[in-house]
């Protein structure tokens, strides 16, 4: 499959042209392309634009309302839900972590649950506004189910992904994102759609048998074994259960029944450290950092880094070089 490299901005302008021509308004257009292409910028395929595509279909299928109306109901002084709507999970989680900051600011903690809303694309990216503003956020969401619990051979936890950010003083923000799945679903994708396998022990075939073919792949296994599978079933109850909503086998599939709205909830916690003491959380962290990069490097590796930094560099390759896409989405994108 031939991979292309695309200009950032121009990147952002065919997914906000495409999803605008889909019938999205164009604040929502922008808010999910900026996610998108934040994704895709930092290496994570999985959950750039090659959504697109999907996001225009389901809109297309009546299973989005691309007019949604968020609103917030504040139920004690740290905590709100917000309500997306039925619209696209990007916006209901920006504007989640903004109300979420503002009340970590005023009250030491901002804890706002979001409920009716879709796929939010890479937490990594509200991770990121947070520690930004020198805060620290928690962030969390549930997805369909595609994932085995421990000891089991068919799906029921989705890959439920989990995600923090740490501010650093003079330095990028610490930020770890990840599912709790061996792999996120969205590579099993990029793997077709680059036509390259996929690990052993990160998927497993109709029979409950591990494999490296993704287009045999139907259910991807937990990372950890049962410590995914254990982490998958807090998110499920921590999202979805905790404003009764769905979880598990109830959720509305994302590749499937495209007329129906999928009614996913997500979570953001953000903390404000400077109520805690007068230290400086993000000096302490630049020093964990250094002190992390002073650690021996095992075998094969040159030196030990911090999460984020191997997206920081991977950000920096393609401000020069360009995003690689692969031809077939830089077609759909440019198809008028």
């Amino acid at each position: 499959m031939t991979t292309i490299r695309i200009n950032i901005k121009e990147l952002y302008a065919l997914a906000f042209n495409k999803l605008r021509d889909a019938g999205y308004p164009e604040k929502v257009a922008e808010e999910v392309a900026d996610v998108l292409v934040h994704a895709d910028s930092r290496g994570v395929h999985s959950h750039g634009v090659i959504r697109v595509e999907h996001y225009c279909h389901r809109l297309a299928e009546g299973g989005m309302n691309a007019e949604a109306a968020l609103s917030i109901e504040h139920i004690a002084p740290s905590v709100a839900i917000l309500d997306g709507d039925d619209g696209m999970g990007h916006c209901a989680m920006i504007a989640a972590t903004k109300e979420a900051m503002r009340l970590a600011k005023e009250n030491s903690l901002g804890f706002v649950s979001v409920k009716n809303t879709s796929h939010c694309g890479a937490l990594s990216y509200f991770a990121q506004m947070a520690a930004e503003q020198g805060l620290i956020s928690i962030a969390m969401t549930q997805t369909d189910t595609c994932v085995a619990p421990f000891g089991g051979a068919e799906r029921f936890w989705g890959t439920n992904p989990i995600a923090f950010g740490f501010p650093v003083e003079n330095g990028d923000p610490v930020i770890i994102d990840m599912a709790t799945s061996a792999t996120a679903f969205g590579k099993l994708l990029h793997a077709k759609e680059t036509g390259s396998d996929i690990a052993l022990g990160l998927a497993i075939d109709k029979d409950g048998i591990e494999t490296t073919d993704p287009h045999a792949a139907t259910t991807l296994l937990p990372f950890g074994q049962h410590k995914g599978s254990g982490l998958a079933l807090a998110i499920d109850a921590l999202t979805g259960m905790l404003v009764g909503g769905n979880f598990s086998n109830h959720i509305v599939r994302m590749y499937d029944d495209y007329d129906k709205m999928r009614k996913l909830a997500s979570l953001m916690i953000v903390i404000d450290p400077s109520k805690f003491g007068g230290h400086s959380f993000a000096g302490m962290m630049a020093q964990m950092v250094m002190e992390l990069h002073q650690v021996k490097p095992a075998p094969g590796f040159d030196k030990v880094m911090a999460p984020n930094e191997p997206q920081i560099a991977y950000l920096a390759d393609c401000e020069k070089n360009g995003v690689p896409i692969t031809e077939s989405i830089y077609q759909y994108l440019s198809r008028t």
